[in-house]
């Protein structure tokens, strides 16, 4: 039945993948068109209202376009851009599939959210498939660790705050990501072009403290997602064997017996995020649309993130084991 689940939930995920794909103009390409002109539909073939284009109708056309510099051809349009009737219509050639002008704002949402439906259904696919595989078991050597714990004393173990600061943290990370994308739609909210894209709210890139190129927050922010929520789940770890083995365990790790820790990275936090709201405010004009002044803020509001989360979960290491230790029972000795 799980495999049955999974294989579910896989085909779900193929089809959402299919209509973001379809509907934010995936397959366009980049923003700077190389060549643009006008198209006129010949003839074209209809999908759906389910298939491997996703969900509802469209349709993949052959238009005979005719370019600015004078050339004509006839180019197959993939579904989503043009439709039966179309004459005249701006399209752009991006250097990959040709499509409508339109607008560019999904140029960042649409490749993202594409890549991480596309992650999810492998995934399921792929559990689906091995349980459905037969296993054939091998003896394996026993690891050999100094302080087992079970994974019911692992779930039994109280939540230190050091624990769900880092699990905030990897929140966190994801949602540097989803900020940078939700940016990105009133900056890129502009018809794709021949030449360099102009945006139009260029005034963006000066409101935020870092620009770098178009998906390496979220990239890196997913990245860091992991590596963080790989740390907590040690720390967990860790919090459970304080609890099952003591002070013998406590000793093994050197605990700094000052405890407390530093206001260093909330002053610089602090720091940071003033300078961020300045940056806004100073440089988004004052009649812009609300979209484009939360756009503008973007980097003050993780800012204002991650100052609440490391204020709230303030712990050090000492703090910790202080609030463990008394949960601690003698090893089992048989």
């Amino acid at each position: 039945m799980r495999a049955l689940a999974y294989g579910l939930v896989a085909v779900v995920g193929f089809l959402l993948l299919a209509t973001v794909v379809r509907t934010m103009d995936v397959l366009v390409g980049p923003v700077d068109a190389v060549r643009g002109g006008t198209a006129t539909v010949s003839s074209c073939a209809e999908y759906g209202p389910v298939g491997r284009w996703g969900v509802g109708f469209s349709h993949e056309c052959v238009a005979d376009v005719r370019w600015d510099d004078g050339a004509t051809e006839r180019v197959t349009f993939v579904p989503g851009q043009l439709e039966p009737g179309d004459t005249d219509v701006a399209v752009v050639d991006s250097g990959r599939e040709p499509g409508r002008v339109g607008s560019a704002r999904w140029f960042l949402a649409g490749p993202v959210l594409a890549i991480a439906l596309g992650l999810g259904t492998v995934w399921f696919l792929v559990a689906a498939v091995g349980m459905l595989v037969p296993r054939r078991r091998t003896a394996r050597p026993e690891r050999v660790e100094r302080w087992p714990v079970t994974r019911a004393e692992v779930a039994a173990t109280p939540v230190p705050r050091r624990v769900r600061r880092l699990r905030l943290f990897a929140w966190l990370a994801l949602g540097a990501g989803g900020l940078e994308i939700l940016a990105s739609l009133p900056y890129f909210d502009a018809p794709r072009r021949v030449g360099g894209f102009v945006s139009p709210w260029p005034e963006l890139e000066s409101a935020w403290l870092v620009d770098p190129p178009s998906g390496v927050i979220a990239g890196f922010g997913a990245l860091v997602a992991v590596l963080v929520g790989a740390a907590a789940r040690s720390v967990r770890q860790d919090a459970a064997r304080i609890v099952r083995y003591g002070q013998d365990y406590v000793d093994t790790k050197r605990v700094d017996q000052k405890g407390g820790t530093s206001w260093v990275p909330a002053l610089v936090l602090v720091a940071l995020l003033g300078w961020a709201v300045v940056r806004a405010v100073t440089t988004v004009p004052g009649g812009a649309p609300a979209a484009v002044w939360a756009a503008g803020l973007r980097d003050a509001v993780f800012l204002l993130a991650v100052l609440v989360v490391t204020l709230a979960t303030r712990q050090s290491t000492r703090d910790m084991v202080d609030q463990l230790l008394p949960k601690s029972r003698e090893p089992d000795v048989r």
